[in-house]
């Protein structure tokens, strides 16, 4: 894909599918907040007027570990997180029945019939508070399947696969500014043509000016979480009004993270947090759904503080994104403590996508389904 000076692997090379089978592939991805330009990837607005956002690799991470092996041990699903599996005779008999829906999608997709499979699932990302969690959990589940099969598929590829998943075979409504922002790592340019079609470019970004993202950019948990999909649906009715003001507000995401880009590849803080409250306000523009009392409440009560601050992902709840005035990190933190929020530091993650291989196990059966829980 254009935009970098070269494609990025999601694995070293072809290993020999026997060998494989003997491996267990673990995968890491990461999550992202999006400064500027979040929801302008989504359809119809990427496809009739293109898009752009700016998305920034967060070193929080979803895991995935994936180990083939033959199709008479079937297959078995386990996710740490919800402390509950799933198992089949085979990915084809996996059903869609609202229970690990998610992850059985990337199985009934990717693992062919002639393998059985153990997939376990671990997140530090919360679900539904707009870090992009279930895009992290679909690049880490393509990522390490693929790399199990042996197959060869750039980060963009994986990135673009992850994002077919979730969109078509488990129905999310979004765009795949989270399948890149979790495969591609660091700041990043997320470019969309009308008609169709992206590309995803690694901003070149001064050290000093990633040592003062780091140092004043803060992530608040505001305690409430938000429904991404009801969103999404609810931006796509006032969308197709007539003289849309969703279309304006679009128009203006759009034209904030494309100078979000120029300024950070500058070195212009100032013009970056321009850009970041631009996104607020007009994200806000959307649909009175992205908004709510409580991050009103944070917002306000962080105002003596900050320089500028977003809602992350599609809005309603969740996390918001933060940059502190000079000296007012602590400030910032008491302030949002005090509310009830959870406050976490904002660190770069820079590698995206990563997969290592590791020994198999040598157990039987790692998931009992009469009591849902790990040997």
């Amino acid at each position: 894909m254009a935009g970098r000076d070269k494609k990025e692997t999601a694995m070293t090379g072809r290993a020999d599918a026997t060998a494989l089978r003997a491996k267990k592939i673990i995968a890491r991805a990461p999550a992202r907040v999006d400064p500027a330009g979040g929801g302008t990837d989504a359809p119809p607005y990427c496809v009739d007027y293109g898009g752009a956002v700016v998305n920034f690799s967060v070193a929080r991470y979803s895991f995935a570990s994936v180990e083939l092996w033959p199709k008479e041990r079937g297959v078995q699903i386990y996710s740490h997180d919800l402390k509950t599996g799933a198992q089949a005779a085979s990915a084809k008999e996996l059903k869609f029945d609202g229970h690990l829906d998610f992850l059985k999608a990337f199985v009934k997709r990717l693992v062919g019939p002639e393998h059985g499979c153990l997939i376990i699932t671990q997140s530090e990302i919360p679900e539904r508070t707009g870090l992009g969690g279930s895009g992290a959990m679909g690049v880490a589940m393509a990522g390490a399947i693929t790399r199990a099969l042996g197959q060869y598929l750039t980060k963009d590829e994986v990135a673009l696969l992850a994002n077919e998943v979730e969109r078509k075979d488990v129905a999310h409504s979004g765009g795949s500014q989270d399948s890149f922002g979790s495969a591609i790592g660091g700041a990043k340019l997320i470019t969309y043509r009308k008609g169709g079609g992206e590309t995803c470019e690694r901003l070149k970004i001064p050290d000093k000016t990633l040592a003062e993202l780091e140092r004043d950019s803060l992530m608040i948990y505001t305690g409430s979480v938000h429904l991404s999909g009801s969103i999404h649906s609810d931006i796509k009715k006032w969308y197709h009004q007539e003289n849309s003001p969703t279309i304006q507000a679009m128009d203006h995401l759009k034209a904030a993270a494309q100078r979000a880009a120029l300024a950070l590849t500058a070195g212009d803080i100032n013009g970056y947090i321009e850009c970041l409250n631009a996104s607020r306000v007009n994200h806000y523009a959307l649909h009175p759904s992205c908004d709510s009392d409580r991050l009103r409440q944070f917002f306000t009560a962080l105002e003596p503080h900050i320089r500028g601050g977003k809602t992350s992902g599609a809005g309603g709840g969740g996390f918001i994104f933060i940059h502190a005035k000079p000296g007012h990190r602590g400030e910032c933190v008491q302030t949002a403590e005090s509310l009830g929020g959870r406050v976490w530091d904002f660190k770069f993650d820079h590698e995206g996508l990563v997969t290592r291989e590791e020994e198999a196990s040598d157990v039987a059966q790692v998931f009992d389904p009469a009591n849902s829980r790990l040997f």
